[in-house]
């Protein structure tokens, strides 16, 4: 048993669906965000101007299962014409993305 926990919160406002996440996005709590993001991808699927937009300044750790997570949601999603983006991410988020080279491929805006 393990500590790791995350909080997935979605909410619809008109054509966006935004999730807000908070706590550790790793392999133990991975599939749970996929399991969000798949209901949320279901739902935009019906919708050809829809968008996902994913308010993650509250993750306090994430590792690559994590953003693998992210990346094959992205890519479902642009295959899908749906917008998938991160729109707020945590400092250490942020460090992540601009180690791996991901902030313009996830969306996310320059600070």
């Amino acid at each position: 048993m393990t500590d790791e926990t995350i909080t997935i919160t979605t909410k619809r406002n008109g054509a966006t669906t935004l999730i807000v996440l908070t706590g550790e996005l790793d392999m133990h709590t991975s599939g749970d965000l996929s399991s969000a993001l798949d209901s949320a991808l279901t739902i935009a699927r019906s919708n050809s101007t829809d968008e996902i937009s994913i308010d993650a300044r509250g993750l306090t750790f994430t590792d690559s299962a994590g953003l693998r997570v992210l990346l094959v949601a992205r890519e479902t999603a642009e295959a899908d014409g749906v917008v998938l983006r991160l729109t707020h991410v945590s400092d250490h988020l942020d460090r992540l993305l601009e180690m791996t080279g991901l902030r313009e491929i996830l969306g996310v805006p320059v600070s």
